[in-house]
């Protein structure tokens, strides 16, 4: 009996070590979670903004972004992304995400391209303060602008980009939040400065 119980602990000793390293942990690679962001916006004066959903420039529709009116927060292929402009970049939050941080950062821009969100002009990330939680979750969202997807997927992790210390998170309830990240006092080209330069080529391997 003794024996019997002796290969029965031994078998689930090596059960319990062998079983983590079979557990698949994903994390992200290349450049997958950044920012990156091109020129050609209102006659040149700004810019547009998207996430490397792919890990680089040349993997299967690489790119997460709004393209802007009459479309949705959408993958897109970098050609498209490009749109004939010129290439400004790849940013990080400054406060610097891990590769498990940028993994999130890829899946909560997956979830915001299933929810058909439409295009705002003037609101980074539009929704209602009447309906909406304390924190705005993605289905939440009704419209929102292609840096209104960088800064929403970035402040919900923590990961702060613009705004004042008592407004800087968009992802937060609030009628003067959602106003403070309005307009022109923050625009992707604006964007940038909160935000820290990964290289300023194109992702490549």
């Amino acid at each position: 009996m003794k024996a019997i119980i002796k290969k029965m602990a031994a078998i689930l000793l090596a059960f319990t070590l062998i079983l983590p390293m079979s557990i698949n942990v994903h994390a992200a690679s290349g450049y997958q979670g950044y920012a990156i962001y091109r020129d050609g916006v209102f006659f040149n004066f700004d810019w547009h903004a998207g996430m490397m959903d792919g890990p680089y420039y040349d993997s299967y529709l690489p790119v997460l972004h709004h393209p802007g009116s009459g479309s949705v927060v959408k993958w897109d292929t970098w050609k498209n992304f490009l749109n004939g402009n010129n290439f400004k970049g790849v940013y990080k939050p400054k406060k610097n995400p891990t590769s498990t941080d940028r993994d999130l950062f890829v899946s909560m821009g997956r979830k915001l391209r299933t929810e058909n969100i439409s295009y705002n002009l003037a609101y980074q990330v539009y929704y209602n303060t009447g309906t909406a939680g304390t924190w705005v979750s993605y289905d939440e969202i009704s419209s929102m602008r292609c840096d209104g997807v960088v800064e929403y997927i970035y402040e919900w992790y923590g990961f702060r980009v613009y705004g004042s210390d008592k407004y800087w998170d968009v992802t937060k309830n609030s009628f003067w939040g959602r106003d403070h990240h309005s307009g022109t006092a923050i625009t992707p080209k604006k964007q940038v400065g909160y935000l820290n330069l990964v290289t300023s080529s194109v992702p490549k391997r």
